[in-house]
């Protein structure tokens, strides 16, 4: 797959409010950073999927130096582990909280928060 083709398709999954996860074809291996090799193998036959749910692996919350309470989480979808924002009351977080993710635009950057699931 081109770097373009695979673009729009990682960009396609993101827009949707799903969480793109690429799979090699070569050797299984699932990552989430957009690139044009398998970072295990160094096969380019890479493809695209999305999912929408997760649970929190492990968390932060910063509210030293910020103007707000910041809430970065690690999210374990089927495996591979993916680090974004939180949106939610972070006193009800905890490890194994099933999360939704949600995409956000703002001005230029596009990306992925998770959201409570239930």
């Amino acid at each position: 797959m081109d770097y373009k083709q695979l673009n729009d398709e990682y960009y396609n999954v993101l827009r949707s409010g799903e969480v793109p996860i690429l799979s090699c074809k070569n050797c299984g291996y699932s990552f989430t950073n957009l690139r044009t090799t398998c970072p295990k193998c160094s096969s380019d036959k890479l493809n695209v999927r999305g999912a929408k749910e997760g649970v929190v692996y492990s968390y932060t919350i910063i509210e030293r130096g910020l103007p707000f309470t910041a809430v970065l989480l690690l999210v374990d979808i089927n495996g591979v582990r993916v680090k974004a924002n939180y949106l939610g009351d972070p006193k009800k977080l905890r490890i194994g909280l099933k999360v939704r993710s949600k995409y956000v635009k703002q001005e230029l950057i596009e990306s992925i928060v998770f959201e409570p699931a239930e």
